[in-house]
C-alpha cells in the first residue's frame, strides 16, 4: 500500500465490546496527531446506519450504513454477544466483495463468527476468538482451524484479534506493517503499553501468576475435560501426586475442594453458553458434563442466585430492547 492515507471501515454489531473499538480508535488517532496529519482515517459502520449500544449500555452514532463501504484498506469487524443470532445477507454480501477486492478484514473477538458465516475462512486460515466463545465456536465451525493465540494473521488477507487488549496489540502489527515501526512504536508508546507477540496465549498470565504449578496443571486438565468430567483422583494420579495433596493445595490457593473447583468451572462454561448460544437448557447441561439437568440448575443457581433459564431471560431482555435490534 504506497498511498498516504489508509482507510478503516468499522463495523459494529449490538452489544459490542466497546473497549475493543476505543482501543482502535485511540491508536489511529495518536498517529494523526503526533504526525500533524491524516494518515489514518476511520468511520463507524453499522447495519441500516442507526445508532448502535454497545454491551456496556453506551449509545454510538454511526457514520453510515453498510452502503456507505467503498473498498476501504481495512474492514473490521466487532462481534456482540449474540453473533450468530444477528446475521445479515448484505452484511456477509459486502464482506465478501470487499474480500475479493483485496480489502484487509479483521474480526475482533465473535466478529470470527461472522467471517465463518460469510463463507471466507478456507481451510489454511487460522481463527482465534476470545477463550470463553472458543468452545462454542468449535462445535459450529468443527472444521476451521482455532488457536488460543491473542491474534492470528493470515496470508488471505484474513485477521483475528481475540478481544480486549488483543485488539490493540493487532492495530499495532497492522500500523507497523503498513508505516513502520516508528509509527507502531509512537503509539504503543503514548498509550505506555508494550506489545504482545501474536502467539502469546490468551489466558497465560493468569497461571503464571498463581502459586501452585500443580494446581495450573490439574485445571488444564479440567478444562480440557468439561463434557465428559474426569474423576479428581485420576487428575492426581496423572500428576503422579496423592489424592489428599492435590486436595491440600487447592484449599491453600483457592479456599474450596478441586472437585468444587470442577464444578464451578464447569458451570462458567454453561454461562458463557447461555450468554453467547441459543441452545436448550438440557442441551447446555450435557456439554457442561452434568448427567441430570436437576443438578444443573441447582448447582447454577448456588453461583448465580438464578435458575439458567431465568438467568438468559435477564440478560436478554436488556439485549434484545426494541430500540437495539435493527429494523
Amino acid at each position: 500500500m504506497g498511498k498516504k492515507t489508509f482507510s478503516f471501515d468499522i463495523i459494529l454489531q449490538p452489544e459490542f465490546p466497546s473497549n475493543s473499538l476505543v482501543l482502535i480508535q485511540e491508536a489511529l488517532r495518536i498517529t494523526n496527531q503526533y504526525r500533524i496529519n491524516e494518515i489514518f482515517k476511520s468511520k463507524l459502520i453499522t447495519i441500516n446506519a442507526k445508532k448502535i449500544r454497545s454491551s456496556n449500555g453506551q449509545w454510538w452514532k454511526a457514520d453510515g450504513g453498510l452502503e456507505a463501504i467503498k473498498n476501504p484498506d481495512f474492514i473490521i469487524v466487532i462481534g456482540g454477544n449474540l453473533p450468530v443470532q444477528k446475521k445479515s445477507k448484505k452484511l456477509f454480501s459486502v464482506l465478501r466483495t470487499a474480500h475479493k477486492n483485496l480489502s484487509k478484514i479483521i474480526a475482533v473477538d465473535t466478529g470470527a463468527f461472522l467471517i465463518a458465516e460469510s463463507g471466507l475462512i478456507n481451510k489454511e486460515t487460522i481463527v482465534c476468538t476470545h477463550w470463553e466463545t472458543k468452545s462454542n465456536f468449535i462445535e459450529r465451525y468443527p472444521e476451521i482451524k482455532i488457536v488460543d493465540h491473542i491474534y492470528t494473521i493470515n496470508a488471505n488477507g484474513l485477521m483475528f484479534a481475540a478481544g480486549g487488549i488483543s485488539t490493540l496489540d493487532l492495530i499495532l502489527e497492522c500500523v507497523k506493517k503498513i508505516k513502520g515501526k516508528d509509527y507502531s512504536d509512537e503509539i504503543a508508546h503514548a498509550l505506555i503499553y508494550r506489545p504482545r507477540e501474536k502467539t502469546t496465549t490468551q489466558k497465560t498470565e493468569q497461571y503464571n501468576l498463581s502459586m501452585e504449578n500443580v494446581c495450573q496443571k490439574s485445571i488444564l486438565i479440567m478444562e480440557k475435560n468439561i463434557e465428559t468430567p474426569i474423576k479428581i483422583n485420576e487428575i492426581a494420579k496423572k500428576l503422579n501426586i496423592s489424592l489428599r495433596t492435590l486436595e491440600r493445595k487447592f484449599y491453600k490457593l483457592y479456599k474450596m475442594s478441586p472437585i468444587k473447583y470442577y464444578v464451578n468451572l464447569r458451570i462458567k462454561f454453561a454461562r458463557n453458553l447461555l450468554f453467547y448460544d441459543d441452545r436448550k437448557i438440557n442441551e447446555i447441561s450435557s456439554i457442561a458434563g452434568f448427567n441430570y439437568n436437576s443438578v444443573f440448575i441447582n448447582s447454577f443457581k448456588k453461583i448465580y442466585n438464578k435458575t439458567p433459564s431465568e438467568y438468559r431471560k435477564y440478560f436478554r431482555e436488556q439485549q434484545f430492547d426494541k430500540n437495539i435490534i435493527e429494523k
